[in-house]
């Protein structure tokens, strides 16, 4: 019961506090509220907009699909970007792009995110693709971002030597099922002329198991090409989205700035309360 009692009156003098310095903590309010709105409206604005992705990274190295390896390495080279970003190295920013300095200043940030996909169990598993977050102080330059990010895949030294040995070990191995093809094509027909008298199926038996073979290796040989097309340093799934709506935080920053003030407001009453006394 005291306890009740102790807190009632505790929460009394606050708000008898509060009624005393009313005028001030309002004018503090007021004057912190308008201090963030008038930053709002006068800082830079910017956009934000994102796009899928995937990159072969993990096909040239021969990585083993581990939980969200296969798109870790694609991932990491991009957030390397923010380095430059966050210390403002902008010509560093558009070397690495390949795009001009005033290009790569209107970037505020860069960051890419693996992306995951829950199954039947509750349980999520990382996907072949990533999602890059671009924020950009001029909407207009996203298109020219996104071909500075191909083109800074594609002329990263490690990458681009480990997609030459990739590719050029596509094309052996295309070579070699070619071979093994033809060799098993020949056989058949060798087999096929002797038994061309006799009243049997060509594709049972010996045959049939050379049909299989041959269609099997087609198949390996087909996928071989396809990821040896598709499988490049960065593919855009998904293009940047286009954006005209700029992003405005000053709802947010609005109601923080009601709290803060608040809270500097009561501070200031009780130091004039504390020497009034």
């Amino acid at each position: 019961m005291t306890e009740e009692l102790n807190l009632s009156e505790l929460f009394a003098n606050f708000i008898n506090f509060i009624s005393r310095n009313g005028k001030l903590l309002l004018i503090i309010v007021a004057v912190g509220v308008a201090g963030v709105i008038g930053y709002q409206k006068f800082k830079t604005p910017y956009y934000e907009t994102k796009a899928i992705c995937m990159s072969g990274i993990a096909e040239y190295e021969r990585q083993e699909q581990i939980e969200d390896l296969s798109q870790r390495t694609a991932i990491d080279v991009i957030n390397y970007l923010q380095i430059n970003i966050e210390n403002e190295d902008y010509s560093a920013l558009a070397t690495l792009l390949g795009v001009d300095e005033d290009v790569a200043a209107t970037i505020k940030k860069i960051e890419a995110e693996q992306l995951y996909q829950q199954d039947m169990n509750e349980k999520f598993y990382a996907l072949n693709k990533f999602e890059i977050t671009l924020m950009i102080f001029d909407n207009t330059r996203v298109t020219e971002v996104q071909n500075g990010l191909t083109a800074y895949f594609e002329n990263n030294k490690f990458i681009r030597s480990y997609y030459e040995e990739y590719k050029e070990s596509c094309d052996n191995l295309i070579k070699d099922i070619n071979l093994e093809i033809n060799a098993l094509n020949s056989f058949r027909e060798q087999n096929n002329t002797k038994l061309a008298l006799a009243a049997v199926n060509t594709l049972s038996g010996k045959n049939k198991s050379l049909s299989n073979e041959i269609i099997a290796l087609a198949h390996v040989r087909e996928d071989i090409i396809t990821n040896r097309n598709l499988l490049k340093p960065l593919i855009f799934v998904q293009n940047f989205a286009k954006i005209e709506q700029k992003e405005d935080d000053i709802l947010v920053w609005a109601v923080l700035g009601v709290l803060l003030s608040f809270i500097f407001g009561l501070f200031v009453a009780l130091i004039m309360e504390v020497k009034i006394k």
